[in-house]
């Protein structure tokens, strides 16, 4: 931790209101001026293309980063010059293929080779994943690429209904208070975008009034925020009978569990808009007023599905997601294989536009149950079992081998015998008899450092 982050935990509310907002003001200027405006007009421009056109846009554009990469990024010129390859070797999308898959192990072994020698430091900022599964990544941003990603971001919160400027709740994984903090106020206002940043780390029963009255009392045009935090707000609102009405509710970072959007819609009174996108800022996907699947957003990056053995699938085929930046220039991420599973759905939007649907990503593979005979349980249907137990306040399901899980359950005040038997039953008809399932009742289950909840986790090795 920086020193002006020990000071910023330190301090009282206002000088931490301060703080912030000189922050917010410098990341203004440097993120939201007119290359932001202009970028912002020019995504909304390409709603309206067709997809030959957006294909001819992503073509531009990866030509003009192949062309970067070879000359100033000397992981990439080395393995180009080692398949004989150049520039003018790729014409159309489908050349990228030429290039092989980029893994973490990769961009982990070669951080400095990936590093574009002609972008002056003081473009260049640090970034990295949240570590959720154990291994954070670290990688660089130059400002056109945090230009582009808040462009895109933004794009997405005007589906929503809202449109920049407009007041708007943020409870997401920053450490907005300390950890330590037992009163009011749990959030800072950052004035100069009008957001009002929320703990998540603050959400206990003895709070969370004040949380829901300070949300009214805001009125905001939209909440974003990361599902787990959401849902717990929704279920105490539901706990005690109440609604807390807003426009829209924006939701990202984790799987959004069908059993959490039906509550968070139910309780908030509006439609969820899960969007998808990554620290590594090589795809963004968005949900439209629809809600048939997120368009994928093609004119941020390339998206690619493969299988085990890194073929490309075709459309419709569930795999592995495979991303490639069209903005970042600092360390261009190239067909970069996530851990993130999903596929290209074949239907058309009925919004119309040409931007593809793809599936919701069901998942990280290391959040899959994964049995002795290869099948794959997602988390979503995992949560089938748990919608009717309303006596459970947290939960947790940890598979410890093929054949072994572990359900971590904070329970409330009226669970029951029942209750255990009514889960086990479910849990053990989507799992199979060959697995032993095993509870464990804790006083609760924290969040990481980042502010994330990981509801399934796999420890099985792949």
């Amino acid at each position: 931790m920086g020193l002006s982050s020990l000071i910023y935990q330190h301090s009282p509310n206002w000088v931490r209101t301060v703080m912030l907002n000189i922050f917010a003001y410098s990341l203004n200027v440097e993120r939201y001026g007119k290359k932001f405006e202009m970028l912002l007009n020019e995504f909304e421009r390409n709603e309206n293309l067709s997809r030959a056109e957006l294909e001819e846009y992503q073509r531009e554009k990866l030509l003009i980063m192949i062309s970067h990469v070879y000359e100033h990024v000397p992981y990439y010129r080395a393995v180009m010059d080692g398949l004989k390859l150049c520039p003018k070797d790729f014409n159309d999308l489908t050349d990228i293929q030429k290039l092989p898959i980029l893994r973490r192990e990769d961009v982990k072994s070669n951080y400095a080779q990936l590093q574009a020698d002609n972008i002056p430091r003081y473009n260049i900022r640090h970034g990295h994943t949240s570590g959720t599964t154990g291994s954070p990544l670290r990688f660089l941003w130059d400002i056109s690429v945090c230009v582009a990603h808040h462009a895109a971001d933004w794009r997405q919160k005007q589906w929503a209904g809202f449109r920049f400027g407009e007041p708007f709740v943020s409870l997401q994984g920053r450490q907005i208070v300390p950890f330590q903090r037992s009163k009011q106020p749990f959030w800072v206002m950052n004035h100069i975008h009008n957001q009002l940043f929320m703990s998540s780390f603050h959400l206990k029963d003895e709070f969370m009034g004040a949380y829901i009255e300070k949300i009214k009392q805001f009125r905001p045009k939209g909440v974003e925020g990361y599902p787990s935090s959401l849902y717990i707000l929704a279920r105490y609102l539901k706990k005690n009978n109440m609604f807390c009405p807003v426009p829209a509710v924006l939701t990202s970072s984790e799987t959004l569990l069908p059993i959490q959007r039906e509550l968070i819609e139910d309780r908030f009174q509006c439609k969820v808009y899960d969007f998808y996108g990554m620290s590594e800022r090589t795809i963004f996907a968005t949900e439209c007023k629809f809600h048939s699947g997120k368009h994928l957003n093609l004119d941020y990056g390339i998206t690619e599905v493969v299988d085990k053995d890194n073929n490309v699938l075709r459309d419709g085929d569930f795999g592995t997601i495979v991303a490639t930046s069209l903005w970042n220039f600092a360390m261009p991420l190239i067909r970069y294989k996530t851990s993130d599973a999903s596929f290209i759905l074949l239907d058309k939007c009925p919004c119309g536009s040409s931007f593809p649907l793809m599936n919701q990503v069901t998942t990280k593979q290391e959040d899959i149950i994964i049995l002795t005979d290869g099948k794959m349980v997602p988390s979503s249907i995992l949560t089938h079992p748990f919608k009717p137990l309303d006596n459970i306040l947290k939960s947790q399901i940890i598979q410890n081998t093929m054949n072994s899980v572990c359900i971590k359950i904070v329970k409330g005040d009226r669970y029951t015998v029942r209750d255990e038997a009514e889960l086990l039953k479910g849990i053990q008809e989507r799992l199979g008899d060959s697995v032993d399932i095993n509870i464990k009742y804790v006083r609760d289950i924290p969040n990481d450092k980042s502010g994330k909840f990981r509801w399934v986790i796999s420890k099985v090795q792949r």
